[in-house]
């Protein structure tokens, strides 16, 4: 497991990006291993930046 901190700003680009991403899958209808990684990855951001760990 890798542990990252981050300064809130640097998450909340890389929120941006990996939304981005999600956005451009699921328009095309794409379902390849990296979505659910995706998923992952903004869950664990918005977990954080709500405060919740």
């Amino acid at each position: 497991m890798v542990r990252l901190e981050l300064e809130r700003i640097e998450a909340l680009e890389l929120m941006g990006m990996v939304l981005a991403h999600l956005n451009d899958a699921e328009a095309v209808g794409e379902l390849s291993p990296r979505v659910p990684l995706l998923m992952s990855i903004r869950d664990k951001l918005a977990d954080e930046l709500r405060g919740r760990t």
